[in-house]
């Protein structure tokens, strides 16, 4: 099961399930899917698939396709051993189990803590005999992963010595008992280390006495459960400094406790270990998790990228110009508002009517003039979004010489400044939005060449493929994100229709029934007003597509954890763009439901977006990447 289909779907419905029954059905579920190589294919079809040859790594003397690997307490018995490698899997670890089968019983079954994403097992849980599962993978067909297997309980020397597996892993023990456990097999033997305990000394002892290295670290304490352990993302940065000092010592060392998301395995990685094994996550986070560190490490640059120059003397005017255009924007933004607000028309506009906005007020009840206010409402809220956009643009990324918001600068700019052409085909001149698009063209322009030196490369169109931050789909800043660009997707088809319409019908039938009269009659009040509407709505469509490529650009390239000031600006640029599209409406008596809503999607998409990211740009983290699952610290 994907992801797209495990948390909207199957995920609810096996949460309703105490913890043990999901994982039972689940498992008995993939054995029977992969019992037969069609089974296998069509499992294959929705998994990553194997991990690439160049991830492949070599540890205690075994090939491992991948880093990634499924820790024990998930498949318990080797069930499903021939189709998890097909999720992304480079190792299995099956178990815990003993020399002897222990019973199921309710007072051990594991238990689901879903708020904090964590599960508290029982040592004492039901399990068949370590021997009858070492022969369960052997058996496993097309298994070409390493498969091994974590021991525990009484007769524990007895267990390892029947043990057929690729790896074992036993609990600490002192250093004589590790050294009978050592005799008993020739296989690699790892010990799980505890986060309740000095992981340094355990290590020690188990190197000393011959054991290959160590997995850092197993669950921590409970007393939820009889020897209960728990794991989740409460226990990760205890395993990563447990993972740290471990293989600073020279062990061979298996990252493991609260991995939920890519960027933990990373950092586990990073820490020195070789390998790395899910558990608590994989429930969590979902059947993608694996697949998704795979595409974490393919797409790893093999050094860190250069961070981005700090702006020097060049930089600083084009910031500067680029900055004053948004500034501009915003003003004229407000200015609009203003006039709109007070159904006032510009001189020229009334010079061109030839007709005062009173007497266009005393046609079919004023209809005529409230519909041309909340054309030039939207537009004002529109560039006035704008511009606050280009504000943070320009004395943040921009500043910071980070070439996405030139890309996007240029991308919004361009299409706004050229969406005045569309103003010829509705017939009317605009001379004062002309001279004033003349006079900021030549500032915004000149701003974006001299910022262009300033710079931190790569510079080209390119950077704009690699998002400002990895996001998992399902987790919040991935949710989050994916709203803002619906949304800004919408905006810019939206502005594109507004446009084609401004220049050609003018008019949807909902506009014509707001007014009570038609695009004729129209005309015959006086010739020049419906050119003018259809200036004001080409405007309005213009700004619509600008502002959905500049906030296109923003979702994709600049959200990143810590970055507060941009929700914040988001948030503004938000309500004041969709505050007055919609809420002029209401005032003006066009409350058409199929007219709003699309803008009623809009915004309902933006600040779902924006609530759903809010987490994620307020935490405190790494720059490269967001929290990859929405789980408790």
């Amino acid at each position: 099961m994907p992801d797209y289909t495990y948390h909207p779907f199957f995920k609810p419905l096996l949460f309703l399930l105490p913890a043990e029954s999901s994982r039972r059905l689940t498992l008995g579920l993939l054995e029977f899917q992969s019992r037969t190589a069609l089974g296998r294919r069509l499992f294959g079809l929705f998994g990553h698939g194997p991990p690439p040859a160049s991830l492949a790594v070599e540890a205690f003397g075994l090939r491992f396709p991948g880093q990634v690997g499924l820790g024990p307490g998930i498949d318990i018995e080797g069930a499903a051993a021939a189709v998890m490698p097909l999720l992304g899997f480079g190792f299995l670890t099956a178990g815990p189990a003993g020399f002897e089968a222990v019973p199921r019983s309710a007072a051990t079954d594991p238990r689901r803590l879903a708020a904090a994403w964590t599960l508290a097992r029982s040592l004492q849980a039901g399990a068949p005999a370590a021997a009858e599962i070492g022969i369960r993978l052997r058996s496993a067909p097309d298994l070409r992963v390493p498969a091994g297997l974590a021991l525990r309980g009484p007769r524990l020397e007895e267990a390892i010595a029947s043990a057929d597996a690729d790896f074992l892993t036993v609990p600490v023990a002192d250093a004589g008992t590790f050294r009978r456990w050592r005799a008993a097999t020739r296989r690699p033997l790892l010990v799980r280390l505890s986060p309740d305990r000095d992981a340094e000394r355990d290590a020690d002892a188990a190197l000393e006495a011959g054991l290959d290295g160590c997995v850092a670290t197993a669950g921590a304490r409970t007393d939820l459960l009889p020897e209960g352990e728990t794991d989740g993302p409460f226990l990760f940065e205890r395993s990563l400094e447990a993972a740290r000092r471990v293989a600073r010592r020279g062990a061979v060392v298996i990252g493991a406790g609260g991995i939920t998301d890519p960027d933990r395995a990373l950092a586990m990685l990073d820490a020195g270990a070789k390998l790395v094994e899910l558990d608590a996550g994989l429930v969590f986070a979902g059947p993608g998790l694996p697949g998704r560190i795979v595409h974490a490490l393919e797409r790893r640059p093999p050094v860190a990228p250069p961070a981005p120059r700090s702006s020097g003397a060049r930089t600083v005017p084009g910031v500067f110009l680029v900055a004053l255009t948004g500034f501009a924007l915003a003003t004229s933004g407000i200015l609009a508002l203003s006039l709109a607000a007070t159904t006032k028309l510009l001189p020229h506009d009334v010079a061109y009517l030839r007709m005062t906005m009173a007497e266009l007020c005393a046609r079919n009840e004023c209809r005529i003039v409230h519909f041309m206010a909340h054309d030039r409402v939207a537009f004002g809220g529109s560039i006035l979004s704008i511009g606050i956009i280009y504000l943070w643009m320009a004395f943040g990324p921009l500043r910071r010489g980070e070439a996405w918001a030139w890309w996007t600068l240029l991308a919004s700019g361009a299409t706004g400044f050229a969406s005045f052409l569309t103003y010829l085909g509705t017939g009317y001149l605009d001379v004062w939005h002309g001279w004033a698009t003349l006079a900021l063209l030549p500032c915004f322009s000149l701003g974006l060449v001299l910022s262009w030196t300033g710079l931190a490369a790569p510079r080209g169109p390119g950077v704009l493929r690699r998002p400002g931050a990895r996001a998992w789909l399902w987790s919040p800043g991935g949710q989050g994100r994916a709203l803002l660009l619906f949304t800004a997707a919408g905006m810019i088809l939206a502005g594109a229709v507004i446009m084609g319409v401004g220049i050609t019908a003018v008019f949807v039938p909902q506009d014509l029934e707001y007014m009570g009269i038609t695009a004729a009659e129209l005309r015959a009040i006086n010739p020049r007003l419906v050119p003018l509407i259809a200036h004001d709505r080409a405007g309005f469509g213009g700004g619509l597509c600008s502002g959905g490529l500049a906030i296109l650009g923003v979702a994709w390239n600049g959200l990143r954890p810590g970055a507060r000031d941009l929700w914040w600006v988001l948030l503004a640029a938000g309500l004041l763009g969709f505050g007055a599209a919609i809420g002029i409406h209401p005032l003006v008596g066009y409350t058409s439901f199929f007219h709003l809503l699309p803008a009623y999607i809009g915004a309902a998409a933006f600040l779902l977006g924006l609530k759903r990211l809010r987490r994620p740009l307020f935490c405190p983290g790494p720059l490269e990447a967001f929290p990859d699952a929405e789980a408790p610290e």
